[in-house]
């Protein structure tokens, strides 16, 4: 029976993405409170500052220049120095010192408070890949067969078993990338969604149910602890990849829905919740290019994606995950 599961990085694995590193931004709108113009004269000025007070979030402007954020004029939104483009917090100045002691001067470094004397840059936006915030990939690339279509084989066992294909569809996601300075990146599958599976036949031998997987994803408990290598060459040339050195952690938040039972007394229809099982990816070949594309292909028979006991005593088991999952900024 071939299905067609839920990936949010897999079911969610990853829903709305967090926001992250640089996706940041300040609020500019002007209240409600404030009365509408109603003259064509000109308003009148009296050099005062700007006044405000309470919670008020109407600004009150008597000068030339109204203000609108309470933030620091020095930084931007981002949470980058306006200056330098560096992360605020880092206040080297732009001399021929060497904050970071890389070898590279203040003023040609990209980084000038973390060590980095390759000055790697994968993205081209001066700010070096040490320093620089994770980059973020939330748009699926690619239409399944060839692309985000994750194929693994579900196990239903009560007393006797059945097993059947399940089509492991991403809708959405959160997937982000770090690069260091010397040859290794990281990845965080922050978050996967999935689409619901098709209703699935499993005959259990003494009872015959009907159920489907709904409303799944997966999140990523542990952050960046999963990497692959990469080399210098290939980083210049803007496409890096290599086999990740460890499965990936996740938990898979959703529903088992048994539609049917021929036996309602060994297999209760109704919603059996998977509230955070843990569960992992396999090891796979990860890449990504300049241009704004990360990709993660899986080739694994062996490795259990999660198992759960529903609350009808049935155990559900995936196993092996075959595919490639592939997201753009």
């Amino acid at each position: 029976m071939h299905t067609r599961l839920l990936t949010p990085v897999l079911v969610a694995l990853l829903v709305p993405a967090l926001a992250c590193g640089d996706d940041k931004g300040g609020d500019t709108s002007v209240s409600a409170s404030a009365p509408p113009m109603t003259s064509d004269d000109p308003p009148v000025t009296t050099g005062d500052p700007p006044t405000t007070s309470g919670d008020d979030t109407t600004s009150t402007t008597t000068g030339d220049t109204p203000t609108t954020s309470d933030a620091d004029p020095t930084t931007t939104t981002t949470g980058e120095d306006m200056t330098t483009g560096e992360p605020v917090g880092c206040q080297a100045p732009a001399d021929g010192a060497d904050e970071d002691m890389d070898g590279v001067a203040n003023m040609a470094d990209n980084c000038r408070c973390d060590a980095n004397p390759n000055q790697l840059d994968f993205d081209s936006n001066s700010v070096g890949n040490v320093c620089d915030a994770p980059l973020r990939f939330t748009m699926i690339d690619g239409v399944p067969p060839e692309f985000n279509k994750l194929v693994t084989t579900a196990t239903a066992e009560k007393l006797l078993s059945c097993s059947f294909p399940v089509d492991m569809l991403i809708s959405s996601g959160d997937l982000q990338l770090k690069l260091d300075d010397t040859g290794t990146a990281k990845l965080f599958a922050l978050k996967l969604n999935f689409i619901d599976t098709p209703e699935l036949t499993c005959d259990l031998g003494l009872v015959k149910v009907k159920l489907r997987i709904e409303k799944w994803y997966s999140d990523g408990p542990e952050p960046f602890t999963v990497g692959f290598p990469f080399t210098i060459a290939d980083h210049d040339n803007g496409s890096i990849s290599g086999m990740t050195d460890t499965p990936h952690p996740i938990l898979v938040s959703g529903i088992i829905n048994v539609t049917e039972s021929s036996n309602p007394d060994l297999a209760m229809p109704g919603e059996n919740p998977l509230n955070m099982v843990p569960g992992a990816f396999p090891v796979g070949l990860a890449g990504a290019t300049k241009a704004g594309q990360v990709s993660l292909t899986f080739d694994d028979q062996d490795s259990i994606v999660f198992m759960q006991t529903t609350d009808s005593g049935i155990n559900i088991k995936l196993t092996g995950l075959k595919g490639t999952l592939r997201m753009k900024q």
